[in-house]
């Protein structure tokens, strides 16, 4: 706040000091009864130490302040009133600046109580409890309250007293401190206690040395009992002062017009002045910114332009860069200036679309100004705005969606903040450029030239108004001149009217007269064209049923200026009676059609048939017939006819004979033609067609009748555009089905093969005049009839008066005599078809099956052993067989075990027999033949050899290759029973005893115990096997170990070593020895022969097999020694076996 009569105060200064963007601190005053003010500190915030040589003028007052600065923010218990203040002038503000500081002092009216920084409550810290001020109100009151010092000299000392008086009641304690500062000092100990009694005072005195010419700051903190308050102290440096004016009165100026008036501003103060200038609208001033130095003056121009009539008021506000302002009052007055249209509507003469006419219209400017104009769509200004911000919502949005757009269709990652900078930049742009926009006239129809301008004072401006329509009617568009010197636009009516193609015929009715239905007639119209543009014409589509037999050519085109068209009219009516159509020509750009009118009378044909009625007589059932007449147009206009008979039926077309005998179902020969609705049985031929004027046309009409009855019907002529039933013609038949007969209704087969097809032929008889159609029908059941019939032209014509033979075809399905019934169809007989008797003997294929017994004989166990079996079919039927065999697990197989045998042909089948024990087996073979006999050939064979078997070679010998002596040397082989009994084996070497215990043989698996010495002992053989004896029950199988190991080498002089199994170089023959337990109630043991054929070891070839038998016979009263003897010697001259060792009792082998 500036006091009225100096330089700006402390609070002023702190107040100003937004120029440097710094908080500062808020004066409040509110007046009390005792005429004062008080003031409260809010806040307070500068950064740099003014005192310490800094440019800032406030800074040294904040580091002074910053010890109570947080007690002024935390302050909030008292009430802040602003005071209205009044304007600083610049003639007030350089008073102010030229006073010394006592003036300063004296020439202040209104004290100002200074800001309590912190209340203290008066019951803790005073005895008195008693206070005559309100609580909100100081009890201590400073003066000055606060302390300025200007228009001082460096290095020079001034004093200034502060009284501090008591305006309670009760006395009051204060305390005053203050920071230590190299420019201010107070007179007195800082910090000492004075104790104020109520009404009276004490004075305190600061001594201020400056040491340059600049502001300077300090506080002095005032502590009593209820309260702490600052006093400022502040030093008011040198100052810049520009002599601006108080009033600057720019009296009447034209609206919209700029007005302005230029001032020679000096530099009066004592400082560089930098400043920043400001006002409101309509007033405006240039440069904003400046520096000026002492004693210079510069130029600054201040403008007028109002927008609305009427006082227009402001300041000019000067900014000083010390925080002063200065506030010059603007005044001027708006006024309407004489300038006006020279009328307020132009209308435009008559012009034709797609060309122009111009007209013209004056502004009269009878002012002393420079006008500036330019045409506008809206009344207002306000209106304009609501355009472009409508424009600009638009725009953004569209802007909005191509952005996004882009970004999706180029797979553009951005992020956030960069899609919402894109958009802003391209909003931004879109705005200014919108408010760039002057919005001047813009319009398809009329337009203005020039649409901008200025006009000289006392002058006048032509405009030029062009109109260019663009459809045939009358346009109307207000415009508006936005001009100097007149506050509202002066409004502008355009009137101008467009005119279409002038197009027209020559004449606007034909009448063409009395003419025939669908006679051809022809015509010309003339279209002109009496306007100076070209005209566009395209016919309308014909809306009625007699319009639309006008045809008009060419329909559309286009006619030049001053030109015609001839338009070909071609009529062919269709409708009887009088008419009068109207036929349009649409125009382009033109607002009504051009009409032609038709008139006239359309007259109906005359014609005839030249027979009097079609008689058909008798017909039969299916048999089409066919009957001529004609058809005579008499009439001079070609008719155009549908010939129909309305009793015929409606359904499908009725069957043909010719097209029945190809169908094969038994529906369609019972029930004929008859559906769910009555078949059409006749047929014209035209049915429909146009008969040229004075012309005739030959009509057939066909009948196939498929019902039995009298006809009478009427062949009705139709013609087109004249009516329905014009004419009839009588038709009469009758339909007749000729009754058929069967000359041999029985047909006997004879044998027949089953399956075989036999043919016979029937004979049917037609003693009628008329022909008949007849059919087979197929047989019905088939799947359980014991026959099956069928005929290869099952269905056909027969004429009158004869015969046909139709061919059969039987194939019996059963066994015996069979007899079945076929049957024959009448086309159209409503009766039961004709019923033939067909009888046959099924008999199905012969097949001798030989030989009649097979013998194998003795053959090999356990190989296959073969022979061939005979099937002869002596039938001319192929026979179906299959062959198996009659006993469960039989050893017999046969193959193929099914077929077919060929008729008069031979299949053999392959009987193979493969045993597995030495004993006698039959069988039988079962051979069926497919609706036939069954034969029964027995089978029998005696297996020979041994059901024993080794996995490995074992004969005729095994060679060890040589091996050191006390060395063991092992061959590992499996020996399994592949025969269906129990066999017991035994295992000894040549030229050692056998070794035989009283009690049985070990079980079968028996093996050599693991701790036996390998080591051969003396007079021990070389090789041994283990386990020396087991039982091989059926398919078991035993692993077998055969070892060797000798003590010495051997010598080439030992014959012993050799002979046909080599083991190693020790080698000697090996016996076998086995019993075959053979399981009957006597419980005995039959010796039998074990020999190195093929048969039991496949391995070992015949030229070098070499066994031993090993035979021991238990007492057994069956088989005597002799009989053993002869089975063996019987083995031998087989040559199964090379050598026998017999052992036992020596009676025994002695026999």
């Amino acid at each position: 706040m500036m006091n009225q009569g100096g330089v700006a105060s402390c609070s002023s200064l702190l107040k100003n000091a937004t120029a440097w963007r710094h908080h500062c601190i808020l004066w409040v005053c509110r007046e009390w009864d005792s005429g004062f003010s008080e003031f409260h500190c809010c806040s307070f915030q500068v950064s740099q130490d003014m005192a310490g040589g800094t440019n800032h003028p406030f800074e040294a007052f904040s580091k002074m302040a910053s010890g109570s600065q947080g007690r002024v923010v935390e302050h909030r218990t008292q009430k802040l009133v602003r005071e209205a203040e009044k304007p600083l002038t610049p003639s007030a503000f350089q008073k102010e600046v030229s006073l010394t500081t006592r003036k300063r002092l004296v020439s202040k009216k209104k004290l100002n109580l200074p800001q309590i920084v912190q209340p203290q409550d008066k019951p803790e810290t005073s005895h008195h409890k008693f206070s005559a001020v309100y609580p909100d109100h100081r009890s201590l009151q400073p003066f000055p309250p606060e302390v300025v010092f200007q228009n001082y000299t460096p290095g020079e000392v001034y004093e200034m007293p502060v009284v501090l008086r008591n305006r309670d009641k009760v006395p009051q304690q204060v305390k005053v401190t203050w920071e230590s500062s190299p420019y201010f000092q107070l007179v007195g100990p800082s910090g000492m206690c004075h104790k104020v009694p109520p009404g009276l005072s004490i004075t305190i005195h600061i001594l201020f040395t400056p040491w340059q010419n600049k502001d300077y700051f300090h506080q002095l903190l005032c502590i009593t009992e209820r309260e702490e308050f600052i006093v400022p102290i502040c030093a008011v440096g040198a100052r810049a002062v520009l002599d601006f004016p108080d009033l600057l009165d720019f009296s009447e100026c034209p609206v919209k017009y700029s007005s302005e008036k230029t001032l020679l501003v000096h530099n009066l103060g004592n400082r560089t002045a930098r400043y920043h200038l400001s006002t409101q609208s309509p007033f405006s001033v240039t440069p904003e910114v400046g520096t000026l130095g002492v004693g210079d003056a510069v130029q600054v121009t201040v403008g007028f332009q109002p927008l609305q009539s009427g006082d227009h008021s402001a300041s000019l506000v000067v900014h000083y860069d010390t925080g002063e302002n200065t506030h010059t009052s603007l005044h001027g007055t708006a006024v309407d200036v004489h300038i006006r249209l020279d009328r307020d509507t132009v209308t435009v003469g008559k012009t034709y679309i797609t060309m122009s006419n111009h007209t013209t219209v004056r502004i009269h400017n009878l002012s002393g100004i420079t006008a500036r104009f330019q045409w506008k769509a809206f009344d207002t200004q306000e209106e304009e705005d609501q355009l472009k911000l409508r424009q600009y919502h638009r725009l953004c949005r569209q802007e909005k969606d191509k952005l996004s757009d882009f970004l999706k269709e180029h797979r553009v990652d951005t992020t956030h903040r960069e899609h919402s900078a894109l958009l802003t930049r391209t909003i931004q742009r879109e705005r200014a450029r919108l408010q760039g926009d002057p919005m001047l006239f813009n319009n398809d129809i009329f337009s203005l030239e020039p649409k901008e301008g200025e006009i000289r004072p006392n002058c006048s401006a032509e405009i030029n108004v062009f109109f260019k329509p663009q459809a045939a009617r009358v346009y109307e568009q207000a415009v508006y001149c936005d001009i100097s010197g007149r506050e509202t636009r002066l409004p502008l009516l355009l009137i101008g009217e467009g005119l279409g193609p002038q197009l027209h015929f020559s004449f606007e009715e034909l009448d063409i007269g009395e003419v025939f239905v669908r006679a051809a007639h022809s015509y010309e119209a003339i279209l002109l064209n009496n306007g100076p543009i070209e005209a566009l014409f395209r016919l309308a589509p014909p809306a009625t049923a007699m319009s639309s037999c006008f045809t008009f050519l060419p329909q559309e085109g286009i006619v030049a200026p001053g030109r015609l068209q001839a338009i070909q009219i071609s009529f062919c009516p269709t409708v009887l009676g009088e008419f009068k159509e109207e036929f349009w020509f649409h125009v382009t750009e033109s607002p009504k059609p051009v009409t032609l009118t038709i008139r006239g009378f359309v007259m109906e044909p005359t014609f005839h048939f030249d027979v009097p009625a079609l008689h058909f007589g008798d017909v039969s059932f299916g048999f089409p017939r066919t009957l001529r007449c004609s058809l005579s147009n008499t009439s001079l206009a070609p008719m155009a006819f549908n010939l129909c008979i309305p009793e015929d039926g409606l359904g499908e077309a009725s069957i043909c004979s010719s097209l029945q005998i190809f169908k094969t179902t038994r529906q369609s020969w019972r029930k004929g033609a008859q559906g769910f609705m009555k078949p059409r049985e006749f047929h014209m031929s035209p049915c429909r067609g146009t008969i040229r004027s004075l012309g005739s046309q030959d009509i057939e009409v066909t009948l196939c009748s498929n019902t039995v009855r009298e006809y009478r019907l009427e062949l009705v002529v139709d013609v087109d555009g004249v009516g329905e039933k014009v004419l009839a013609l009588t038709l009469t038949a009758r339909c007749i089905v000729p009754p058929l007969q069967v000359l041999n209704p029985v047909v006997t087969f004879g044998r027949c093969c089953l399956k075989v097809p036999y043919n016979e032929k029937l004979t049917l008889l037609n003693d009628s005049d008329l022909p008949g159609c007849y059919g087979v029908l197929p047989q019905e059941h088939k799947e359980k009839a014991a026959a099956w019939y069928s005929s290869s032209a099952p269905s056909g014509i027969i004429e009158a008066h004869s015969s046909v033979e139709i061919p059969l075809t039987l194939e019996a399905q059963l066994l015996g005599e069979c007899s079945i019934t076929a049957e024959v169809a009448v086309f159209g007989s409503k009766g039961s078809p004709l019923e033939i008797h067909l009888e046959c003997i099924g008999q199905g294929p012969v097949v001798y099956v030989y030989p009649r017994k097979i013998n194998f004989g003795a053959i090999p166990v356990l190989q296959d052993s073969s022979k061939s079996l005979q099937l002869s079919n002596q039938t001319d039927i192929p026979a179906t067989f299959w062959a198996e065999m009659a006993g469960k697990r039989s050893r017999w197989r046969i193959e193929p075990s099914k077929g077919v045998v060929p008729p008069k042909s031979e299949v053999s089948l392959i009987v193979t027999a493969n045993l597995d024990d030495t004993e006698k087996f039959q069988d039988k073979v079962k051979v069926f033949i497919e609706n036939s006999y069954m034969d029964i050939i027995p089978v029998q064979a005696v297996g020979t050899g041994t059901t024993i078997v080794t996995d490995k070679p074992f004969a005729p010998a095994l060679n060890f290759k040589p091996h050191f002596s006390f060395t063991p040397c092992c061959y590992q082989f499996k020996m399994t029973n592949k025969g269906r009994r129990i066999h017991r084996l035994y295992w000894t070497t040549e030229g050692f005893r056998i070794f035989w215990r009283n009690t049985r043989p070990p079980a079968l698996g028996g093996t050599k115990s693991k701790n036996a010495s390998q080591t051969p002992r003396a007079g021990s053989p070389v090789f041994k096997l283990r386990p020396l004896q087991m039982d091989l029950r059926p398919g078991q199988t035993v692993e077998m170990v055969l070892e060797g190991c000798s003590s010495t080498a051997p010598r080439r002089a030992e014959p012993a070593l050799s002979g046909p199994l080599h083991w190693g170089f020790f080698c000697g023959p090996l016996t076998f020895a086995w019993e075959k337990e053979q399981v009957t109630s006597r419980n005995c043991f039959k010796a039998t022969s074990f020999h190195g054929s093929t048969s039991c070891f496949p391995c070992w070839p015949p030229s070098v097999a070499k066994a031993f038998l090993c035979f021991h016979s238990y007492q057994n009263p069956v088989l005597s020694p002799k009989s053993r003897l002869k089975e063996i010697l019987l083995l031998r001259s087989k040559q199964e076996i090379t050598s026998v060792m017999c052992w036992g009792r020596k009676e025994e082998q002695r026999k």
